[in-house]
Parts: structure tokens; sequence; C-alpha cells
């Protein structure tokens, strides 16, 4: 363009140009020294270093780099005598570095896989590991290679939608530069407008909440405190034979499971159980956990544990997991349908869940409902966090064993009042009792005062639950003098706290006591269902900015999967998308009266998992995996 200027101007013009060029050359603002043409170099690789966390950070060689943590840093770095400029992207696997591991991978044809076969690569690798009962977010060999599978997933879905990715984050880059960021609100500031647009009351899952009061982990991966209990405490392997034992009677393995329940009701004290076990996705106040994407998935590996989970409905949410013991030959089933309810000091979250507990070994099945989770941010006891409520437990199937006695405890979870003293925490009445007609259950896991299966996943004017609700004995957790009913004994009354030990006042012994925890915490892993719906890549940007505080990026990434959730709701809400769950469904479960209701998973899903649905990846896969 200036060869083309001077061209086009007379030769006056051309003198009054270079006298000009004099006088800035005097003035000494800038060189008479004419610049050679800088000599690119391609194909050198900036290198590019990372944290704790995952997160990328320019090498001392190339100083003033600022860096964006939603582009993965793959692109190949032009230099240009100390000017870093990203070159077009290839869209090729060769083209990115993030770390060695990485490295290794792309010298792979790794990204040339489909995606059932990048699943089974990561899942012949065993997976991503950790440590359990810790927060996996802050280990770094987690945090690291979940990375790498989100920016894989990444590269695959920008060649599917033909993007250049390297040319997408300059331009992205260019444009934040001109764009001045506005001033960041402080947490008390924001606190303050969140909670005076709050009613006491409310429905907190209805409420969009911004990222500053988000946990770095999703409900659905809150599910894996199950796997806590059952994979992290001391229990020889006679202890869990014993769950399914036919050689005793079936009050003794009804009393067995019923401890089974109280050590994963234990995991949630905040301070931990006094058997040192603690729950590694405690909230503290005014947080709460990620809300779940309609479709994601979530699966962990321990040994010969394994838990799937899935988001089966977004409204209401109802998050579903089972977690199979083979050494235990159990099965446990959860449907979780939490609903937050705000108090202006507290929150209540009314969890409105069903267990099922299955033993192949007998065919016997037990049915519990789960207490609420009291979240309480000020008080004279300070805050804290505690299962309050009232909770049926009840053996709902004699399988074949022959012996169809009914058992039942109805438990209640005390509060600690409104001075929220510490000396009245964690406080518990139980009373089980056996109805010595010997008649087969016929209730079906119906929970008295609102908190079972029916309750909360059942048509209240059905007339199975009405029939159901009818022939349950009445809830009554504190029973000292006889039977809940006609015909209907008691076999333990339990008092004491849920976090040390219970004790059986009929008899004085110690009924329950916590579980201790392994000396050392066993390795889990994270094996994706695939390599899009799984939660760890979903959530990745935003757990990742989360954790590093950085709430602009962590807001731009809740938006972007909330804004792809919409379009996949409006499509299914306007008839043009029939929604059906891939893991779990209902009615599958027939000998189980009306607990066949609940979602229990598939069969075959642990071994041939089925592909990620289509109009998922077109709506939320798409927009959630892009730079």
């Amino acid at each position: 363009r200036d060869r083309r200027d001077r061209e086009a101007v007379g030769g006056g013009e051309t003198d009054r140009c270079a006298n000009v060029a004099d006088r800035f050359v005097a003035m000494g603002c800038c060189s008479s020294t004419p610049r050679s043409t800088p000599k690119r170099k391609r194909g050198r690789r900036a290198l590019i270093l990372e944290d704790d966390f995952g997160e990328r950070s320019p090498s001392p060689d190339f100083p003033g780099e600022e860096h964006d943590e939603f582009v993965d840093a793959f692109e190949t770095i032009d230099e240009d005598e100390g000017l870093r400029t990203p070159r077009a992207s290839t869209n090729s696997g060769m083209a990115f570095a993030l770390s060695p591991l990485l490295e290794a991978m792309a010298d792979s044809p790794f990204h040339d896989l489909t995606p059932q076969e990048q699943v089974a690569r990561v899942e012949s690798e065993g997976g991503i590991p950790y440590e359990l009962c810790r927060q996996s977010w802050t280990q770094e060999m987690h945090s690291r290679r979940v990375a790498e599978l989100l920016n894989a997933t990444k590269e695959r879905v920008a060649r599917e939608k033909n993007v250049d990715r390297a040319a997408t984050y300059a331009a992205r880059r260019r444009m934040s530069m001109d764009v001045e960021d506005p001033p960041e609100m402080s947490l008390y500031d924001q606190a303050k407008g969140v909670v005076g647009r709050m009613q006491l009351g409310q429905d907190i899952t209805k409420f969009e909440l911004p990222a500053t009061f988000l946990t770095p982990f999703s409900a659905i991966q809150a599910s894996e405190d199950v796997l806590t209990i059952i994979a992290g405490t001391e229990r020889s392997d006679e202890d869990w034979k014993a769950l399914s034992d036919n050689s005793v009677d079936c009050e003794t393995r009804f009393l067995n499971v019923l401890r089974l329940f109280l050590d994963m009701e234990s995991l949630r004290c905040e301070e931990g159980t006094g058997g040192g076990t603690k729950s590694a996705f405690t909230m503290p106040p005014m947080k709460k956990p990620i809300n779940s994407v309609l479709g994601e998935t979530h699966r962990t590996r321990v040994g010969e544990v394994e838990m799937i989970a899935e988001q089966v409905s977004h409204h209401p949410p109802i998050t579903c997991w089972e977690v199979e013991h083979k050494l235990a030959g159990m099965k446990i089933t959860g449907n979780l349908s939490p609903k937050p309810i705000f108090h202006g000091t507290s929150v209540q979250v009314a969890l409105r869940g069903t267990l099922l507990y299955e033993f192949p070994e007998t065919g016997e099945a037990y049915v519990a409902s789960i207490p609420d989770l009291y979240i309480r941010f000020f008080g004279m006891g300070g805050g804290y966090n505690e299962n309050v409520g009232r909770v049926r437990f009840e053996r709902v199937s004699g399988g074949r064993t022959g012996d169809h006695r009914r058992l039942w405890a109805d438990l209640h979870f005390k509060a600690r009042g409104s001075a929220g003293w510490k000396s009245k925490a964690h406080r518990m009445d139980a009373t089980v009792y056996r109805d010595a007609s010997n008649a087969p259950s016929t209730s079906g896991g119906v929970v008295g005062l609102g908190y079972g299966f029916l309750e909360n996943f059942s048509e209240k004017t059905d007339a199975a639950f009405k029939s159901a609700k009818a022939s349950a004995p009445k809830w009554c957790a504190k029973n000292y003098a006889g039977g809940g009913g006609p015909g209907v004994e008691v076999v333990a009354t339990l008092k004491g706290h849920y976090n040390t030990d219970i004790i059986d006042l009929r008899t004085g012994e110690v009924f329950w006591k916590a579980a201790r925890r392994k000396p050392r915490n066993p390795v889990a892993a994270t094996v994706p269902i695939d390599l899009e719906t799984e939660s760890h890549l979903v959530w990745g940007d935003l757990i990742r900015a989360i954790v590093r505080e950085d709430w602009k990026k962590a807001n731009a990434a809740k938006k972007r999967v909330e804004v792809a959730q919409r379009a996949l709701m409006k499509e299914i809400k306007e008839g043009r998308k029939t929604w059906v769950p891939r893991l779990f469904a209902r009615e599958q479960k027939t000998d189980l009266g009306v607990v066949r209701g609940m979602y229990t998973l598939r069969p075959n899903v642990r071994e041939d998992p089925p592909e990620c649905d289509r109009d998922w990846h077109e709506h939320i896969g798409k927009a959630v995996f892009e730079d």
C-alpha cells in the first residue's frame, strides 16, 4: 500500500514526505536504519506450562503473554522477534500441543478415532485415576487428564463443524482487547443482590445464580459420596457377604442393611464422622452444586465397585444412579429430585429421593427415603449442614427366602433448633418394627409424611398410591412402650448421634458405630460413558474457572451450557423431540409393586452403553465443546 501511495503522488509531495521522515529521525522517534524483514521461523512451538489445575501459562521464554483458559493452547505459535501470533490451524491432531501426555496422544492416531473408539481407548487405559474421598478437581493428574480429553472433544467437534480453532481464538483475542471489561462486583454486593431478589420459601432451582455461588462440582458428581462409604471404609469380605447371607434370619439381614443405610447418611456431617470419614462434596455457606444438564452422565470405578449416573430430567431435576458391588452381591439404585427452599438465613434441600437395595443372591429388596439436607448460613453455633426429617426404611420383597415378614424402621433425624447449638447436632431417634402376621409386604415402599417414593414420584390421585398409602402403618420413630399397630411388634428402639454411635435402648448395647475410613484412600477412576455427556467434560471449563476464581470466564462457560440446554428443551416442549433417558428406564421392577415406577438401570448398559443421543449432540454438544 505504501508503494502504491508513493507512485500515486507527485515529486513535490514525495519530497515533503521525505522531509517529514527526516524530522522524525531527528526527534528520535524512529531509526534511520532500515529495518530488515524478520525471518519467520515456521513449525516451532512455544512451550506452554501448566499449574496444578491444568491451567496453562506461557514459558518464561515468552514473557507478557496473557492466556485465555477457554482456548486450549493447542495453537502452534509463529515467532516474529518476540511477537507471537497464532498460525492458522490445520485442524489436525499433530498441529496442537498442551502437555507431554497430550503430545504423546497427538503423535498417536487418537484424534482420528471414532467417538466409540476414543472411549474404548480411555477405558483400556483404566479411565482417569484420582484419589477417592478427596476432591478430584484439586488433584493434578485427574484435572490434567480431563483437560486433555476435553480438548480432544473440542477438536473433534471443530472438525465436524469445519471450524478453524486457532483462527477463532485469534479473532476472540482481538475482540477482547478492543472491549473494556466492566468492573467486577464484590462478593458482598453480589450476595446482597441475589438475596434481595429471593423470597422466603422460593425454590432455588428456578432461580438463576451467578457462578460465584456455585461449587466446583455438579449435582450428579456428588453421587460419588456413596462410593466413599462402600469403597473408602473398613469392611471385611465377611461383612459384605453378611448382607445377603441366607443362613441367618431375615431380621438379622434387615438390621445389617439398615446399618449400611446409616453409614451413607452419616457421611453428610460437615465435620465428618467419629470414624474419620468425610464427604468430599461439602457445601460452604451461600454455595450450591452446578445444576446437571439433561442427559449428563457420570461413571466411576473403584476396584469391583462401579457407579453409573444420569440426569434423566431437568424440570423437575431428577438424578439417577446405580452402584454395583460384585463382592457383596448388591446393587443400590438412587432416584433424587432435590428441591432447595430458601429460608432467609438457611436453605433446606428437600432431596425427595428413594434408595433401592437389591440382593440377587436372596432376591430381597429394601427401599428407603432420604432425609432433607439443612444448610444454615448464620447462627449462634455458626454455619453448618445437617440431616433433618422423617424417613422410613422398609423390606419390600422377601425374594426366594420364603420368609415374607414385613420389616420396617421409622427414623427421625432431628434439627438443632433455631439457636443451632453444636450440643444438639446429629441427633436421631428410630424404632424397628416387624409384622407378626407373616403377610407379604404390600406397601411398596410407601413412607409417612411425604418423604417416600410415592410421595415424590407418583400421582397422588393414582389408585395404587391410595391403596398403598392406606395399607402402610402410621409413621412412628419414638414408640418405646409398644408396637405401631395391631399385630406389629417392636424389634429395636434406637437413639443416639448418627455421626458417632447409636444405642439400642431395649438392650443397652451399641447398635451402630460410624464406619472407620481406610488408612489410605483407594484409587478410583472416572470412566466416561462417552466423551461428550461425561459430567467432568460438560462442565470442564466452568469447574476450572471456579477453582481459579475467574468469575468472568466461569459465568461465560455456565451461560454457554445453559443456552444450549434451553435450545434442546424448546425442541422437547414444542413436540419436535421426544426425550428418552439413555441409561435408565421406569417400569422394569414389576415384582416390587408401586416401586416399579423407579428409574433403574437398563439391561447390558455396563457392558454395551448406548451411543450419545444425536439431538443432544446437535443442540448441546456442538455448543458446549467450542472455544
